[in-house]
């Protein structure tokens, strides 16, 4: 099964928008433009502490688990511009001011639970706002729950929402639970990968699928979620394949035209 949804998001990466702009015209189809990152710990199937730059909270808020909170299909409660899974996260501001929360594209989120599942990647810039301390008086500091859509860094590992059974969860690709903010990433080949994301409002994630549905031998994805797709496949060529090729380049530019 898990090959079958593998091999969904790879085939929307190669049959997206042959018929665009001729980008990156010198040299062949096959060059590749953005280097495999396969062998850099934490990427692909290679084992390993993930390379980057902490990522820190800022001063007063802390991050916090919440077992027993639903998920909460709200599209206002979702950010990011990737959705092959979520990752909640939870935070409670101590202080009397309105805080803003940054999370830069590459962000990477851990898993953090037993088993080999992947880590996600946040593929563009999103700030939250956490209200003040003082609005919740009555009843102490309250706690914002937040969901990042995320890409998949890790191929040959499995999607966090394969078990979802639960009334909350079992429709939605959410992770719950299960990750932690880790480092912003400093590997150059998704850097160059993120910038190519860059300026691209409308993938700015506004709705849900239903990720079991992939398991239909008979599934055909909606028209709105085959960009997302197309974004994960490119970028599994880079995390577990050979690099990405001038011609999947030239494809993905072309298939983001619409979301500029």
């Amino acid at each position: 099964m898990k090959k079958l949804v593998s091999y969904l998001f790879i085939l929307a990466a190669f049959t997206s928008c042959r018929n665009g702009d001729d980008l990156l015209k010198d040299g062949n189809d096959w060059d590749i433009v953005i280097s495999s990152s396969q062998h850099v710990p934490g990427i692909g199937n290679t084992d390993g502490p993930h390379q980057g730059t902490p990522w820190e909270l800022p001063e007063g808020v802390e991050l916090v688990q919440r077992p027993g909170k639903a998920f909460d299909p709200s599209p206002q409660l979702l950010f990011g511009s990737l959705n092959t899974f979520y990752a909640d996260l939870s935070f409670v501001n101590h202080l009397d001011v309105k805080i803003k929360i940054h999370f830069p594209a590459g962000l990477i989120c851990l898993f953090d639970k037993e088993g080999r599942t992947q880590d996600g990647l946040l593929t563009s810039a999103v700030t939250v706002d956490l209200p003040a301390a003082s609005s919740f008086r009555k009843s102490g500091p309250d706690t914002t729950t937040i969901y990042l859509g995320l890409g998949c860094l890790n191929h040959s590992k499995a999607f966090p929402w394969e078990e979802n059974q639960e009334p909350d969860t079992r429709d939605y690709p959410i992770g719950k639970g299960m990750y932690k903010p880790g480092v912003v990433t400093s590997d150059p080949n998704l850097r160059k990968f993120l910038d190519l994301l860059k300026d691209y409002p409308g993938l700015r994630l506004t709705r849900h699928y239903n990720p079991q549905e992939m398991f239909d031998p008979e599934y055909e994805p909606e028209p709105w979620r085959k960009i997302y797709m197309t974004i994960q496949g490119a970028l599994w060529d880079i995390t577990d394949g050979d690099g990405l090729s001038r011609q999947s380049h030239r494809e993905l530019l072309e298939a983001l035209k619409p979301y500029r």
